[in-house]
């Protein structure tokens, strides 16, 4: 069996992206990627086995940014201005047309299984990987805590607040521009070093 070429693959999810954000979950059938992408449904399946796998690839493209950002900040370097870096990403993905048409269909569907698969190659990837970052930023000693968990929730919330929930609703404005987002990273990590100082 040939090997899949990976540039047709991201054709075809840019394709599933665009479909995503024009018409939602129910609009991203296999004959209407087809079409769009201009392939035949045999190939649709020899790249992706089912929906759930295509699903899974849209999510996990969106994701492969922060989740360099965060290898990346792992491997040395100053953990404060590397988390800055990564709380950009994060928000840019979490705001961005992409990001929300995924959230929208996850939120829309009765089913749970979008919400299962947004939150396995989502969330739980990257998750794990701010968790070991913020500790490297207390083994650096810039910060102090002796639970990670409430560091985390504490950074997501200073950084994102109402922000995605806005941008959900299509509120004016809600998506921060590039300066914007540089901003609110610079100040959630400000923020996390006041609350939680290395004592």
């Amino acid at each position: 069996m040939p090997t899949p070429d990976p540039n047709r693959r991201n054709q075809i999810l840019t394709h599933a992206e665009a479909i995503l954000r024009s018409g939602g979950l129910a609009a991203l059938t296999t004959n209407a990627l087809a079409k769009a992408a201009r392939c035949s449904k045999e190939t649709l399946y020899d790249l992706f086995a089912d929906r759930d796998a295509l699903i899974a690839a849209v999510i996990d493209r969106q994701a492969e940014a922060l989740n360099a950002a965060l290898t990346e900040g792992l491997s040395g370097g100053d953990p404060a201005a590397q988390l800055v870096r990564v709380g950009e990403r994060l928000l840019d993905l979490l705001t961005s047309d992409t990001g929300l048409a995924i959230n929208r269909a996850a939120l829309g569907d009765p089913s749970g299984r979008w919400s299962a698969l947004l939150l396995a190659h989502g969330r739980n990837r990257s998750a794990p990987l701010i968790l070991d970052l913020l500790a490297h930023w207390r083994a650096a000693g810039g910060i102090g805590f002796s639970d990670v968990r409430p560091v985390y929730q504490a950074f997501y919330g200073l950084l994102i607040g109402d922000r995605q929930i806005a941008a959900l609703h299509r509120a004016p404005e809600a998506r921060p521009s590039q300066a914007e987002r540089r901003a609110a990273a610079e100040w959630a990590v400000a923020g996390l070093a006041r609350l939680f100082p290395n004592a």
